[in-house]
């Protein structure tokens, strides 16, 4: 009988619970996935998280019926915690906060594919998901609600208001996050830095509500930095060939003039402003010859070995060698890290990027524009042709088919992951003797799980690493890389069979760093197995993300060409445009041909960057300089405002259909 009395007697305003409730769930967010605390960060994000329950509490004040307002606060309180446990179960599978666009873009995808993966996630975090729950089980049975009067109303408002700018306090006060409500902001840093209600709202605002005029920053001169050596005297040089500036026939000022809106008038505006690349001694040198284009799924630098990975090493060791590459990690898993391979442009909208394809001639791909060429050209997948959309979007990158499994492609046995070396296998007598051709393949053998049972190329190819002097995880992801060193070993036999080695170049970068090797409850990882791999006791974005580009073609072998600058997947395509002598505008891509003068530079979408010079962390505010160098405040402050420009044209592009406009411009069609 007691406690029959005592359910839904406890008298306990809606109000408050939801105040509570809310800053309940964002601590528990913020403390599962901070590795380092910040007491200005975990202030923010307590404000931020009470500060939105108090306007959602203001709403339930307003319910005259205390009943109604209970089961009100309780449906607020219950979505709160759903939204708390989704943002946490896609962190901790993927590392990054994803965006709704991209979480229900890919949901179907994932329930296809790995539903017995979500719910053995649920089933091993019920001790979360009952965490999370509990406040809202509890108020629900035990506690009454008592209608509220203005004066509390009134309260309740100032309260909100306190708590937002005792939020912005801390903010501005006690980290260095201030710009990522504007300039800087990335949905990712966001949540971490300000809470998932927070990150919310200003998703809202930075994608919603139609076409917005985009904002840049004038940049002075690059400033000078200063070497910490003398420099050495200066020896005669030989005189320079001039060369042209890798340019299209565009005039922005002129394009400004006729722009459809304000939004596009600015980007022709910012693009004024961008100086052209230069040919180079290097411009042409590809002219003609075959590309095959791969992103190898979960790829690394580690694999790449002479004992292990013979014909990966000999690729990377003779064809260009680069010492300094990175695929940064873009907030969505393979779709943006194909995107930025393939389309030469930061992916801003998080998953939903490659499906902007559809939407708009993004004419200066490597596929369009060797399609223009007359090149046979061809898209393949050895996984399902519908993931990620890839059946309606890899046409749109300029291949003139798309064939993936249930989707053209046949003898591709029903496992997973399939196998790289049966798509080889099938795929390259369909295009050997078409000449000349231009080949995309996304792999998917080096796909997490990294354990026998949930892996069959790590079980196909175990054999080989038993005897490595590693964690169980990370030989499986050895051996479910080793697919790929048996596809490449095959492409590489077929072509020299056809002659056509010395007439084919093959690009390989991966997608993204295998996050299925760090700890993580969906990947059933108890340690940190990526730093294993990567031979550290911890690791920031630079060394996560640092990876291996491979370009090779048998021409290259008796040559001697390294580049020691920083290099990441943005410079793709246009030091590949450059190398094939193919018409394109430097100024409308992000990256670099990496033989120009053009100053080297990565850039992360949380607005960190590399240069030659140094690197910068935008999470804590840290400019490191390399070795010999010294940098001054002018030469940051310049760098970080040249990548926020990098980023808001990307997003311009995307959000504008920007280059639907400059392609009518040239003729090339909508």
């Amino acid at each position: 009988m007691e406690k029959r009395k005592l359910l839904g007697t406890i008298p306990v305003p809606g109000w408050l619970f939801v105040i509570l409730s809310v800053a309940y769930d964002e601590l528990l967010l913020h403390l599962w996935t901070s590795e380092v605390l910040q007491t200005g960060r975990l202030l923010a994000v307590l404000a931020f998280g009470a500060g939105f329950g108090s306007l959602l509490a203001l709403l339930i004040s307003l319910i005259p019926s205390g009943r109604a307002a209970k089961w009100v606060a309780v449906t607020v309180a219950f979505l709160e915690n759903v939204l708390c446990l989704l943002a946490y179960f896609i962190s901790d599978a993927y590392q990054v906060f994803m965006t709704p666009a991209t979480i229900f873009g890919g949901a179907g995808g994932v329930a296809r594919d790995f539903l017995q993966l979500v719910l053995s996630l649920l089933a091993r975090n019920l001790w979360r998901i009952g965490l999370v729950l509990l406040p809202t089980a509890a108020y629900a049975l035990l506690c009454r609600c008592e209608k509220t009067g203005w004066k509390r109303r009134c309260v309740l408002a100032a309260l909100g208001a306190g708590l937002y700018l005792l939020g912005f306090g801390a903010v501005k006060s006690l980290t260095a996050d201030e710009a990522r409500f504007g300039a800087a902001y990335d949905f990712d840093s966001a949540i971490r830095s300000f809470g998932l209600n927070m990150g919310l709202t200003l998703e809202i605002r930075h994608s919603g509500g139609g076409e917005k005029e985009p904002v840049f920053e004038a940049l002075q001169p690059e400033p000078e930095t200063v070497p910490a050596a003398p420099e050495a005297s200066e020896q005669p040089q030989p005189t320079e060939a001039v060369y042209g500036d890798n340019v299209l026939d565009l005039d922005f000022a002129a394009l400004k003039q006729d722009a459809p809106s304000t939004s596009v008038a600015a980007v022709c505006d910012y693009l004024t402003t961008r100086k052209p690349s230069k040919q180079n001694a290097f411009t042409g040198m590809f002219a003609g010859k075959n590309l095959i284009l791969i992103t190898a799924e979960a790829f690394t630098e580690e694999v790449i070995d002479p004992e292990l990975t013979p014909t990966l090493y000999r690729m990377a060791t003779e064809g260009i060698r680069f010492t300094d590459y990175y695929q940064p990690a873009w907030g969505a898993s393979t779709t943006s890290g194909e995107f930025s391979n393939t389309v030469g442009l930061v992916p801003t909208n998080g998953g939903m990027c490659m499906k902007e394809v559809l939407q708009q001639n993004f004419f200066l791909t490597m596929g369009h524009q060797l399609q223009r060429q007359g090149y046979y050209s061809a898209a393949y997948h050895n996984h399902n042709k519908d993931f990620y959309d890839r059946d309606k979007t890899h046409t749109h990158l300029g291949y003139d088919r798309f064939l993936a499994q249930y989707g053209g492609l046949e003898g591709i046995t029903p496992v997973w992951p399939e196998s790289d070396l049966e798509m080889i296998d099938v795929t390259v007598p369909q295009y050997i003797d078409q000449q000349p051709f231009s080949i995309y393949y996304m792999t998917v053998s080096g796909h997490c799980m990294y354990s026998l049972n949930a892996n069959a190329m790590a079980k196909k190819h175990y054999d080989e690493v038993a005897d490595m002097d590693c964690s169980e995880a990370v030989k499986c992801y050895y051996a479910s890389q080793l697919e790929l060193e048996a596809a490449m070993a095959s492409l590489v036999r077929q072509l020299e069979e056809a002659g056509i080695a010395d007439d084919t170049v093959v690009v390989i970068s991966s997608d993204h760093y295998p996050y299925g090797l760090e700890r993580s409850g969906t990947w059933q990882n108890t340690s940190d197995y990526l730093a294993e791999l990567y031979g550290v006791d911890r690791y920031d974005n630079f060394i996560r993300d640092h990876n291996a580009l491979i370009i090779w073609s048998g021409c290259l072998e008796d040559l001697d060409i390294t580049v020691e600058e920083p290099v990441y997947s943005l410079d793709i395509l246009p030091t590949l445009s450059n190398l094939f002598g193919l018409p394109y505008d430097s100024r409308l891509l992000v990256g670099r041909d990496v033989f120009s003068e053009e100053t080297p530079l990565v850039l992360w979408p949380d607005f960190s960057w590399k240069t030659d010079k140094g690197l910068y962390n935008a999470q804590t505010g840290v400019f490191t300089p390399a070795e010999g160098v010294q940098a001054e405040k002018d030469y940051i402050d310049y760098i970080s405002s040249v990548v926020r420009n990098k980023i808001t044209y990307s997003r311009s592009v995307l959000d504008t259909d920007f280059f639907n406009y400059v392609s009518k411009a040239l003729g090339l069609g909508e």
